[in-house]
């Protein structure tokens, strides 16, 4: 049985809906974050303490993009993660890293801002240039999407997870006025999916 420890709405999100959208049994671990430093089975699957971990029999595994390629490719083949010799694989693994490494990365600083730093800092020069710097960079989605239905091509992929879960995140924390019409679109059309809408309320292990 596969084990995810963490919960919606942090990036153990991604790896549900991944699971969801797959058709694969799986338990959902669920761990306090404010207390996840004492929880010593989640400690051992991640040192480091962030979400998600991942255990699948003797494999344990961090990094929610690295984890959706694993579970394509060890229960695959699947339309979700497109093999080394699709024409699309160069476009989709560009996507699937750019919703972490590009998208995610600056939202950490507004999250941090946001509900950890004393009051008088709460506005500073870093919270503005972390917000204008994921705009900048979703106008890679925008232009990809003029060209096709999703960010691989004409079939949804584990990169519109990795990049979908980037903007919905960012609309979560106030940024979605800014966000252009184009990618407002494309999430409204990714989170309709039927795996997207049980993965964000998943609570409990699926029966």
């Amino acid at each position: 049985m596969i084990t995810v420890y963490g919960r919606p709405p942090t990036r153990a999100l991604r790896v549900i809906w991944m699971l969801e959208e797959m058709g694969l049994p799986y338990h959902l671990q669920n761990v306090d974050f404010a207390r996840r430093t004492s929880d010593a089975d989640f400690m051992q699957a991640n040192p480091i303490g962030s979400f998600p971990a991942l255990r699948d029999g003797d494999v344990t595994m961090t990094e929610s993009c690295a984890i959706l390629e694993y579970l394509g490719n060890r229960y695959g083949p699947t339309k979700l993660t497109p093999t080394p010799h699709d024409p699309s694989y160069p476009v989709y693994l560009s996507f699937l890293h750019l919703g972490e490494a590009s998208l995610c990365g600056p939202m950490n600083v507004i999250i941090a801002t946001r509900f950890y730093a004393p009051e008088s800092q709460k506005q500073h020069w870093g919270l503005d240039y972390a917000i204008d710097n994921f705009l900048r960079k979703a106008v890679a989605l925008k232009r990809r999407l003029g060209e096709s239905a999703y960010l691989a091509g004409p079939d949804f992929t584990a990169a519109d997870i990795s990049c979908g879960y980037a903007i919905g995140f960012a609309r979560s924390l106030g940024v979605g006025d800014r966000l252009d019409p184009i990618l407002v679109d494309y999430l409204d059309r990714l989170l309709d999916r039927p795996a997207y809408k049980r993965a964000a309320v998943v609570g409990q292990p699926r029966p």
